[in-house]
């Protein structure tokens, strides 16, 4: 048999979806894993899309998008961020927001550069920068600082190889949300070193508290040029499934990603585009509820691990996660999640998955029903007692 690719096996593989298929063999569970929304998309965009599909939307749609999508998604991003992004130009419709990232990555770096990421940061990120035979270089993030990236530790990880700064605002695993003032030094930064900037948005419209603000990267001087933001639908509409997302960014480098867009995945089925375009002409409802849900779960679940014996937490700012300090169990992360998947049939996501400085917690979702979880914590807090 021929030999697989180095590349292949050492390809990484994330380790919620290890908690995922281990607990699929289990009865009864309630999973705080995976990072999706726990509600169906709307009617509204599953009507436009089958609308579209028997009309006769089932053929190839251009490389960047269809200009429908293109329109509208740039009068929402520029009303919502006051920038002039053009359809014609300036945006790329992508198989989700992880092949925006990918192809960012791809249009980017070469073998052997350098791309700073966030130390814990979303383990697709390192598997993608990976498989671009670029080097990860961690950014450290601390639990005193709420998890957030500071312009100190991006200044002190830049190398002479460095070429990108991938930022996650909102992030994932942490839920944190980098302030306007630290942004702004950190865009500094990027100038003064001439780096790319990946800004993964994905999680920008889960912000809490009216006191938080969640600004982009490229609205700030200088930066429009140097940074490609990765947006999507998954999240924010509830459209996981329909694989949608994009990436804002100049002229010269998304004309570069649609290019490798043919190459990777030629385009976005026509059909499912149309349902994006019903999302952003009639959103509001389905966000909103979300947002009053995954709130009251957040506040909820902060509140029982306050209450809970040998484990705390910071309350995060947005996205819908929570990661939550387990070394005082005098377990690992990941024996700590799977002893809790076996004894008390709750899944949570060890996080040292998401990087060396995720040791010693775990990363939870809150993204179920209030019922689930409620019962989840209860169960957690039971079996943390009888440790």
């Amino acid at each position: 048999m021929p030999v697989i690719s180095r590349r292949a096996q050492e390809a990484l593989y994330p380790s919620v979806r290890e908690m995922f298929e281990l607990a699929a063999g289990i009865p009864d569970v309630i999973s705080f894993a995976v990072g999706e929304p726990g509600f169906d998309t709307p009617r509204p965009m599953i009507d436009a899309a089958y609308h579209a599909a028997i009309h006769g939307d089932t053929h190839y749609t251009p490389n960047r998008g269809t200009l429908a999508l293109r329109e509208t998604w740039c009068r929402y991003r520029n009303a919502q961020d006051d920038t002039d992004y053009d359809p014609d130009g300036e945006i790329i419709v992508t198989a989700g927001g992880m092949e925006a990232v990918y192809l960012a990555m791809i249009a980017t770096l070469d073998a052997g550069d350098d791309i700073l990421i966030s130390d814990p940061g979303y383990a697709n990120y390192f598997g993608q920068a990976q498989m671009t035979q670029a080097n990860v270089i961690p950014v450290p993030l601390h639990e005193d600082n709420g998890f957030r990236m500071r312009a100190v530790d991006v200044e002190a990880a830049v190398t002479p190889r460095t070429k990108a700064l991938l930022l996650n605002s909102p992030s994932n695993p942490a839920g944190a949300i980098i302030g306007p003032d630290e942004l702004a030094a950190i865009a500094d930064v990027a100038r003064r070193h001439d780096l790319w900037v990946i800004s993964d948005e994905v999680y920008r419209a889960f912000v809490y508290d009216d006191h938080v603000q969640c600004l982009s990267i490229s609205t700030m001087p200088g930066m429009k040029e140097r940074t490609v933001v990765v947006d999507s639908f998954s999240k924010t509409f509830a459209m996981t499934g329909w694989r949608i997302g994009c990436a804002f960014g100049p002229k010269p480098i998304i004309d570069q990603m649609t290019v490798m867009q043919e190459n990777v995945v030629s385009c976005v089925p026509g059909a499912l585009q149309q349902g994006a375009v019903a999302a952003l002409g009639g959103s509001a409802d389905i966000l909103s509820t979300m947002k009053a849900a995954y709130r009251a779960n957040r506040d909820t679940v902060a509140q029982a691990v306050a209450e809970m014996p040998l484990v705390n937490c910071d309350v995060p700012d947005g996205a819908f996660y929570m990661l939550i300090n387990v070394a005082a169990t005098g377990m690992n992360d990941h024996d700590f999640a799977i002893r809790l998947l076996n004894e008390a049939h709750v899944v949570v996501t060890p996080a040292s998955g998401f990087g060396s400085r995720g040791r010693g917690y775990v990363r939870l979702s809150y993204v179920g029903t209030a019922e689930d979880t409620a019962e989840g914590l209860r169960r957690m807090k039971a079996w943390l007692e009888r440790l």
